[in-house]
């Protein structure tokens, strides 16, 4: 009777991760990419409102409409120009180079709201934290858009079932290796990777978080050379053609858990310095929106590095 307490946390935790997990593969797969999209801005949304409300409990007044109202736009521009909306070259070309004139303007502008507000107690330190959190949170999520709505050859305009399939192979690598650390960590998990910001984590977590990863990913390398017919899979098959690309990529696989940990990392660090276990209680034993994000934050843009790096090596042949 006495290990149910610690049982109960674990298995809520579970349950709630389940069925999470199930809203997201049905949207995954079942929603339009422009859906997709507008759900990836809209969970940005989110996360940027709880970490708001984490900095607001120790003085910081981040401007939630304004970064809401930049977020949209920023996401907009990009899916706009990423999809090639009014089908002629210049038109996306022009929306593409429209990005860096809204990023600069829009972090001007962010700047300035805050910093000359009366109302802000402390705005010099109120505005550089709005314009982090902006670069932090939806500017980083944003590079989904590149992976999701990519096209293999020969495919039909709007045809993006690779793409989105891609994107979520790398939310899932992501995803296993927190999976992966949070079971093998709580099993034999003895030697704490950093007390200071999680106290939870640990080495022999990390390494399971690792294992996880690379087994998941090697399950889809494997299925993409196995079920040539997948349209889904053509990415994976054109990314692993020969084994110094196999290799490549699992590699990418290992610097994509990186920065994942690096990023739930970041993410226990705001909460230690607003004195919160959670970003909020939005998910039972999981915490808010964005407790389940902060490790995904930064895979879309390491991946793009990484794919774009081995394409520059000649790794791909």
């Amino acid at each position: 009777m006495s290990e149910q307490p610690a049982k109960a946390p674990k298995a809520k935790r579970v349950i709630c991760g389940l069925c999470v997990a199930a809203v997201w593969l049905v949207a995954i797969f079942l929603l339009p990419v422009w859906a997709l999209a507008g759900l990836v801005m809209l969970s940005a949304c989110v996360c940027l409102y709880e970490l708001r409300a984490m900095l607001g409990k120790v003085g910081y007044a981040l401007p939630f409409p304004a970064l809401a109202a930049l977020t949209v736009v920023w996401f907009a521009v990009a899916y706009l120009g990423l999809s090639g909306v009014g089908e002629t070259m210049g038109t996306t070309i022009a929306l593409l180079l429209a990005l860096p004139l809204v990023f600069v303007a829009g972090v001007i502008a962010l700047f300035f709201t805050v910093a000359l507000d009366a109302r802000v107690p402390r705005p010099m330190e109120t505005a550089a934290l709005a314009v982090a959190a902006f670069v932090y949170i939806p500017v980083m999520l944003s590079f989904f858009l590149p992976i999701a709505m990519v096209q293999p050859l020969g495919a039909d305009p709007g045809d993006h079932g690779a793409g989105i399939f891609a994107a979520f192979a790398l939310v899932l690598v992501t995803k296993l290796a927190d999976t992966g650390g949070y079971f093998v960590g709580t099993a034999i998990g003895r030697h704490k990777m950093c007390p200071r910001l999680s106290p939870g984590k640990s080495w022999e977590g990390t390494a399971g978080g690792y294992l996880f990863s690379l087994v998941g990913a090697g399950c889809v390398i494997a299925a993409a050379h196995v079920w040539p017919e997948a349209r889904c899979l053509a990415i994976v098959r054109a990314l692993a053609a020969s084994v110094p690309a196999i290799l490549w990529l699992l590699l990418t696989v290992a610097a994509v858990v990186t920065v994942g940990i690096c990023g739930d990392l970041l993410e226990s660090l705001f909460k230690r310095q607003c004195g919160v276990k959670d970003s909020s209680a939005l998910f039972p034993a999981m915490g808010g929106f964005f407790d389940t994000f902060d490790s995904v934050i930064f895979a879309p843009a390491t991946a793009i590095i990484m794919i774009a790096l081995g394409a520059v090596l000649g790794i791909y042949g």
